[in-house]
């Protein structure tokens, strides 16, 4: 199952995972590019959630009468 293929994936050895550091902290995002990833987010995951907690909430008002 699930656990088994968790188990056989490969770690990264210690080398690979300084080397991944390294090239992480070697990366600066503008602050242009952090702005739209955050407005990216905003629009692909809270826009969503709030129509659909919209949409339940009229439908629980209107099966309850008050619509």
């Amino acid at each position: 199952m699930i656990w088994r293929r968790l188990k056989e994936m490969k770690k990264p050895s210690p080398e690979e995972d300084e080397a991944f550091r390294k090239g992480m902290e070697g990366m600066k995002v503008d602050w242009k590019e952090r702005l739209l990833m955050t407005l990216t987010a905003y629009v692909v995951i809270v826009l969503p959630c709030l129509l659909i907690l919209l949409a339940l909430c009229l439908l629980a008002m209107w099966l309850f009468g008050i619509l």
